[in-house]
């Protein structure tokens, strides 16, 4: 028995001509190359076209082929390219396994994978689509593991969405099928306390969020996981730094810089590196933080990582003005914005800076305007609290010209859109 790719291979050898002779006007060399180690897929028209071109039938060539092999290898191409995180490149190839179901792969992993690649592509609908298929299957088969692995994606799916006490519901069920399983899953149970510590804390309950953390650290400590132990140290650190514990979060997120420090991960240590830097702004310590950001904005500029180094700049840029040196603060922001994407987080922030400037230089119009930008960037990217504290700097300029009307507006809208988001979530019923 042979794969399609060795029949091939065979075929064209027995005629006397070479792959690039084979390829021409049907693909690239390299693609008849892949097609012969059973590496790529040709599509119908291709092999209809390479079966005209080695001069035998179609049925020939597929004669004596193992196509049952044929299935299983195009699976672990699957695979491989969602392990190269390929997920685009994987899904036609998983759509394709999943209308021609054979008994050598479980129908239920294809549908896993595919649904997982919808995930990371951003087809929700899709993904929750399958994910719900494979769930009920998991749960006529009393299957724990996969019960709970799905679980963890559905709950990425309304995490994505925003609708946080969805996603942490279905992490809580997840969590309980976890701990029915024979034998303890250390790394899918963790990933589930780490996603709730997540959760907890978009939702605010950050005390809940720390024990959600801590369960993640003690599972993953125990495994000597590093980089896990390193990414919940980093979440140890921000919501230790929203419970006002600065010194905690100073901590944790010291922590996690010597473990990524540890593992070479160079992008990581920067970025924890910027997070310390920012803590030590808040506790006093700017001078140290100010040579922390200028030595990570070398670091990044040295990677290449332009969205990166605009953040740290803009970090920066905060510290400097707390300090005064406006000139300083205002050229780093010009420096960012021209390394940041159009819409982003850090985009609003260089308006909050500039307005804040604005309003130090008396330019009153100038600081609405630059308020005003932040405000509504700050509620496109959804950050509620940054988009309140921004609207609030906008209704104190307007009470102290006591233009009494436009800062009632302004307090009004704070309060209407806060409870929207909070029925949205959840919250608030």
């Amino acid at each position: 028995m042979f794969s399609l790719g060795q029949r091939i291979r065979e075929l064209r050898m027995k005629k006397g001509i070479t792959q690039i002779d084979l390829a021409k006007g049907l693909c690239t060399p390299s693609m008849i190359s892949q097609i012969e180690s059973d590496r790529a897929r040709p599509s119908y028209k291709i092999l209809f076209a390479i079966a005209e071109r080695l001069e035998v039938p179609l049925e020939k060539l597929l004669s004596d082929v193992d196509l049952n092999l044929e299935y299983v290898s195009t699976y672990k191409m699957a695979r491989a390219m969602v392990a190269a995180k390929e997920h685009s490149s994987a899904i036609p190839l998983l759509k394709e396994l999943l209308d021609t179901p054979r008994s050598q792969i479980s129908t239920t992993d294809i549908m896993f994978e595919l649904a997982d690649c919808y995930l990371h592509t951003g087809q929700l609908e899709d993904a929750e689509r399958l994910f719900n298929n494979v769930y009920e299957l998991s749960i006529l088969r009393q299957d724990h593991q996969q019960q709970a692995l799905t679980l963890k994606n559905i709950g990425h799916i309304e995490f994505r969405r925003k609708r946080y006490q969805l996603a942490a519901y279905q992490w809580h069920k997840g969590l309980e099928e976890a701990d029915k399983m024979d034998e303890q899953d250390v790394f899918l149970k963790a990933g589930i306390l780490f996603n709730l510590g997540l959760v907890h804390s978009k939702l605010g309950n950050l005390e809940d969020a720390v024990d959600y953390f801590n369960g993640a650290s003690g599972l993953y400590e125990c495994s000597n996981s590093l980089y896990q132990v390193g990414k919940v140290y980093m979440g140890l650190g921000m919501s230790y730094k929203r419970l006002n514990d600065l010194e905690k979060a100073s901590a944790y997120s010291e922590r996690a810089t010597a473990i990524f420090e540890g593992l070479d991960n160079v992008l990581m240590t920067v970025k924890t590196q910027v997070t310390c830097a920012v803590l030590h702004g808040q506790q006093g310590r700017g001078e140290e933080a100010k040579r922390m950001l200028q030595d990570a904005i070398v670091k990044l500029q040295e990677l290449g990582q332009r969205e990166e180094e605009g953040m740290a700049k803009v970090e920066l840029a905060k510290l400097l003005f707390l300090e005064g040196e406006f000139q300083e603060a205002e050229e780093l922001c010009r420096e960012a914005r021209a390394l940041l994407p159009e819409l982003h987080l850090y985009q609003a922030w260089i308006n909050r800076v500039y307005g804040r400037m604005a309003v130090k230089r008396s330019q009153r119009e100038e600081a609405i305007r630059r308020l005003q930008s932040a405000a509504d960037c700050f509620k496109q990217m959804d950050e509620v609290k940054e988009w309140d504290d921004t609207m609030y700097e906008l209704a104190g300029l307007y009470l102290e010209a006591n233009e009494h009307k436009q800062a009632v507006g302004i307090l009004e809208e704070i309060r209407r859109y806060s409870r929207q988001i909070l029925e949205e979530r959840g919250i608030v019923l």
